[in-house]
């Protein structure tokens, strides 16, 4: 099947060592009939025509959590599942600040975002992936990558 190029990204606050996440309903875990469709994410949009990978993750960090002072890490690229389609995400963890503590909404009403966005400690949020409360592949893939470097990034200047 052919499918899109996406671009994805986990906020980071290597001073307040929080990350932040983005939930909103899913159409695969409802037609799965999951308990709970709501998901929790990373920021992620498709890259539009002639837009690099880090300018789609600039644009979609704004659109969805109004974070405009964002400084890029790479953290990979892949395909999400080559026996079944050409989907391909770029990762990347967004270095920047997020003075939040509450959850907050986000996203652009025009293209009919219903996001809940939640600041919250990076422990917590590794916590959720260990309990199986967070159960999307990217989000998953990116705090584990940030766990092998976190102590790089908070010790950046």
């Amino acid at each position: 099947f052919e499918g899109v190029d996406a671009a994805i990204v986990l906020p980071y606050d290597p001073v307040r060592d929080r990350v932040l996440l983005v939930e909103q309903a899913r159409m695969g875990p409802f037609m799965r009939r999951d308990p709970n469709p709501w998901m929790l994410e990373p920021i992620a949009g498709i890259i539009d025509a002639r837009e690099t990978p880090e300018a789609a993750a600039l644009r979609e960090t704004r659109e969805e959590a109004e974070l405009s002072d964002v400084t890029l890490e790479p953290a990979g690229s892949f395909y999400v599942s080559p026996g079944a389609t050409t989907d391909y995400y770029y990762t990347f963890v967004g270095l920047c600040d997020i003075p939040q503590d509450a959850p907050y909404r986000g996203g652009l009403p025009e293209e009919g975002e219903d996001l809940r966005l939640h600041p919250m400690a990076f422990d917590d949020a590794l916590a959720l992936c260990d309990s199986g409360e967070i159960q999307t592949g990217p989000a998953v893939y990116l705090l584990h990558w940030l766990l092998r470097h976190r102590e790089r990034l908070r010790a950046a200047p």
